[in-house]
């Protein structure tokens, strides 16, 4: 692994904790300053009737979807308490390879983009292509894009969300992060969500000489929030995989 780019670099990070996360591993390992501060909190909905209607008319579904690893990690304890043996003939597909694992610890088997990391990426997957008179439920954490849903939907799926965990901006957290931006060398976030919330760079950095700040980012939907927002250079990564984020946060340096 090639540390000497990020040497002595300060990194900020803004993304919610993680009971593991691979991508701050990596940067531990590469000699950087590291600062995580997540300014946004996963809540999971504990007592909800409807996701326990929908966790009990399971095997009513052909196709599970989990699009992070929060859905998969919330959504398999629902399941696992209602559902000690799953329904036979279940597809089940997830965005992002840590997202996969933790499915694939109860299922055994589980379907995976491993080039394009995002809801375009499992739309591309073959058996995906014909879904007539199929019925898929997506697990998720409250409102997004409508991607995903609309793709399938187009193929002839029935669709249902099975709404897991809210997202909650922490404004201590947030003012924090503001003021670490003053010092740091770089940002790293990993949706358009956190960038919002930290609001535009420039109001954070205008007292600067050079008030531009490098950001990395998973996507180019991503990247153009940031461009919005002022940040300078703005490089996205392949994929919000830990590899391909750790890619390209070397070549900011």
């Amino acid at each position: 692994m090639k540390a000497s780019s990020l040497m002595d670099k300060c990194v900020l990070v803004v993304r919610p904790l993680r009971r593991q996360d691979d991508f701050l591993l990596l940067l531990e390992q590469s000699l950087a300053s590291v600062i995580h501060t997540p300014i946004m909190t996963i809540e999971p909905i504990l007592d909800s009737h409807q996701i326990k209607q929908k966790i009990l008319a399971f095997d009513q579904f052909d196709i599970a979807i989990f699009v992070s690893v929060n859905a998969a990690e919330i959504g398999m304890k629902w399941l696992d308490q209602y559902w000690p043996m799953l329904p036979l003939d279940m597809e089940y597909y997830a965005i992002g390879g840590q997202t996969a694992q933790l499915v694939v610890d109860y299922t055994q088997t589980v379907n995976c983009p491993t080039d394009q990391i995002t809801s375009e990426g499992l739309l591309t997957l073959p058996k995906l292509k014909d879904l007539e008179n199929k019925s898929v439920i997506i697990f998720r954490g409250g409102q997004g894009r409508e991607t995903l849903k609309q793709g399938l939907i187009s193929r002839g799926a029935t669709v249902e969300y099975c709404d897991l965990y809210r997202r909650a901006v922490d404004q201590k957290q947030v003012d924090v992060t503001r003021q670490q931006l003053t010092e740091v060398d770089c940002l790293v976030a990993h949706s358009a969500e956190l960038l919002e919330a930290i609001g535009p760079i420039d109001e954070i950095r205008g007292d600067k000489t050079i008030n531009h700040l490098p950001v990395v980012v998973p996507s180019n939907r991503v990247a153009e929030t940031a461009k919005s927002l002022g940040y300078s250079p703005v490089i996205v990564a392949d994929s919000a995989m830990p590899e391909s984020m750790y890619a390209a946060l070397q070549k900011v340096f």
